[in-house]
């Protein structure tokens, strides 16, 4: 079994970080996990910022990850919010990770996720430059494999594997670094 990582719904929302996440995952680095909270809040939140959005167009974006993922939502974790200690907006994202046996949660909000909240449930908190540096550092070949299979699929610039990872510099900046020097 790969490594399984919960993706809060702010690292869901930037559509190149979801991209290179769900590229990444579906290479074979890690399993995604996520809630239909997460989800619903993803969406949400996407709305809001980007009104030339609808909410159809992004159903549909929720709806493939669940036929590209179909192992990835977790159910059944609300029981388990209220024994929670982490911040009480993001106890349900502790949740999920309990309930679905997450090894790491990628989040770029750890402040939400203190250590004595999340070490009894041996829950490692990364942010999504740590989270992609780890599974660059682990299976460069294949990580790179991935990023060309994701830029073959997609229509948008950038191009090149070296705009699209600069394109990404916000939430991936040592990302950014390592992955420029190997090239």
């Amino acid at each position: 079994m790969s490594l399984a990582a919960v993706l809060d719904a702010d690292v869901l929302y930037p559509a190149r970080l979801r991209d290179l996440l769900l590229s990444v995952a579906e290479s074979g680095l890690f399993r995604p996990l996520w809630t239909q909270r997460i989800l619903d809040e993803m969406v949400r939140n996407i709305l809001v910022d980007r009104p030339d959005l609808t909410a159809e167009r992004l159903q549909r974006v929720t709806r493939e990850m669940a036929i590209a993922f179909p192992e990835a939502m977790v159910t059944g974790h609300e029981s388990l919010e209220a024994a929670m200690t982490n911040h009480e907006k993001d106890r349900h994202v502790l949740a999920a990770c309990v309930r679905g046996h997450a090894d790491v949660l990628v989040t770029r909000n750890t402040a939400h996720f203190r250590a004595e909240c999340c070490t009894p449930f041996d829950l490692d908190v990364q942010s999504p430059d740590q989270f992609l540096l780890c599974a660059y550092d682990f299976r460069p070949e294949v990580f790179t494999a991935a990023v060309m299979r994701m830029l073959g699929r997609n229509q948008a610039p950038p191009k090149t594997v070296l705009e699209f990872v600069d394109s990404l510099t916000l939430f991936t900046p040592e990302l950014v670094q390592r992955f420029a020097a190997s090239r």
